[in-house]
């Protein structure tokens, strides 16, 4: 089966992008094009981050003075495709690695994003069967309140397109789904794309980027938390199908240690899930919603469970760098903490002249309870302000 590569396209050259500029941009009415660049510019290394366990205390000197200065953080964080050579005082983007093999296939391939505010729709590029015109803001039964998944606005693709020569109706691939959102600071957003319409998992990917500088402490520790600020997509391996997901995020970090980039601790907890086919209000929950199919997958765990597992970060050096980048594992397991139920990595960026904003990617996997042989994917983003 073929599937679909998604990379988020620019808008403007990734010269551009490097300066400043947004990959993904509200355009102004007058102008939804895109320039879609090709992979100049772009750091497509995707080294594993555990080997950077190495000693890389390479800024601090063996003679401390008293005017010394504060040594930065240092860390030699693995990095996804997006800006080259970043720093503390540049924008930044990263976008989902691009998969040509494996169970990966279809990931990284979306390009082209462009949200229009006037018409309030999203274009994405690179995705086979998702229409010829742009996405569409999904609304609320009551037609005039937009759906909402956690701090995202949901837009769905054309069901048809039409042949130009014989004006013939052409079916397009169903449940593709493009959630979009700007950071409480106006100076980070996020856009994920994805699709139920393969019995793999289809092509779709995401992309996070931060518009300007960040301030980094180097010292104290810092909570970022929000309710209601992570929201994603699920799809599937063995099935078809989409599901929305949101719950809350909270980051903690240690500034201080470790000296190999600052000791992260997150978690997300009160997930919810629902079915796309049936959703009626995600964002005000009312219940009961026949969107809302949480409790059947926590029927299908068994043990009287009350709550979805709660994701965790993994806590270790080098997971974050002096540009405000962090990337790490994340996982979810089993009450008694005897087996990992999830498994996958967060990715994320710091902005503010105090850092006092995360926003970031999580994407994991795990065994749907409720089918025999399925596993599901589920690709987040979320805000968490420090508090």
């Amino acid at each position: 089966m073929t599937r679909f590569i998604v990379s988020f396209a620019l808008l403007a050259c990734l010269a551009g992008c490097v300066d400043g500029a947004n990959p993904f941009d509200e355009d102004e009415a007058t102008d939804t094009s895109s320039t879609d660049t090709t992979d100049t510019g772009t750091d497509s290394s995707d080294t594993d981050s555990s080997d950077t366990d190495a000693d890389t205390e390479t800024s601090e000197t063996d003679e401390e003075t008293e005017t010394d200065p504060v040594v930065p953080i240092v860390s030699s964080v693995s990095r996804l495709p997006g800006t080259e050579n970043p720093t503390s005082a540049s924008a930044i983007f990263r976008s989902e690695a691009r998969s040509d093999s494996g169970g990966s296939v279809g990931n990284g391939y979306a390009r082209g994003f462009v949200y229009n505010s006037d018409a309030d729709t999203f274009t994405v590029d690179n995705v086979a069967f998702d229409g010829d015109s742009p996405y569409t803001a999904v609304f609320n039964d009551d037609g005039t309140t937009r759906l909402g998944v956690g701090p995202f606005s949901v837009f769905e693709a054309p069901a048809s397109a039409t042949d130009a020569l014989t004006l013939t109706t052409v079916n397009q691939l169903v449940d593709y789904r493009a959630l979009y959102a700007v950071g409480p600071d106006g100076n980070t957003s996020i856009a994920i794309v994805r699709t139920g319409a393969y019995i793999e998992y289809g092509y779709g990917g995401y992309l996070y980027q931060r518009d300007g500088d960040v301030t980094l402490p180097t010292s104290g520790q810092g909570v970022f938390t929000g309710t209601d600020n992570y929201g994603g997509l699920r799809d599937f391996d063995g099935r078809g199908g989409l599901e929305y997901v949101k719950g809350d995020m909270r980051v903690e970090i240690d500034f201080d240690d470790f000296n190999d980039g600052a000791g992260v601790r997150g978690n997300v907890t009160n997930r919810q899930v629902y079915n796309i086919d049936d959703i009626t209000n995600v964002q005000t929950l009312a219940e009961p919603d026949p969107g809302n199919v949480t409790q059947d997958i926590l029927d299908a765990m068994g043990g009287g469970a009350t709550e979805l597992p709660i994701l965790k970060f993994k806590i270790g050096p080098g997971v974050m760098d002096a540009n405000g980048e962090l990337q790490g594992e994340i996982f979810s397991a089993s009450s008694d903490a005897s087996t990992t139920l999830e498994s996958g990595n967060y990715y994320a960026i710091l902005s503010g002249d105090d850092a006092t904003t995360i926003t970031g990617i999580v994407v994991v996997t795990g065994s749907d309870p409720r089918y025999t042989g399925i596993t599901y994917r589920e690709t987040a983003g979320f805000f968490a302000v420090r508090q």
